[in-house]
């Protein structure tokens, strides 16, 4: 299913995401994922174009 939502964009944006998330000390990336994925769904919930 990940690829499936992924596909559009292809593996060079997993490939970003994980790079930055390796910048954030460990302790934090779990904060900083929740705090990501609640901008997310606060921008397109509303069924807006993405």
């Amino acid at each position: 299913m990940l690829i499936e939502l992924m596909r559009p964009a292809g593996p060079e944006l997993a490939r970003r995401w994980v790079a930055a998330l390796t910048r954030v000390p460990e302790a934090q990336r779990e904060s900083v994922v929740e705090a990501v994925e609640r901008r997310i769904v606060d921008e397109y919930a509303s069924g807006g174009d993405a």
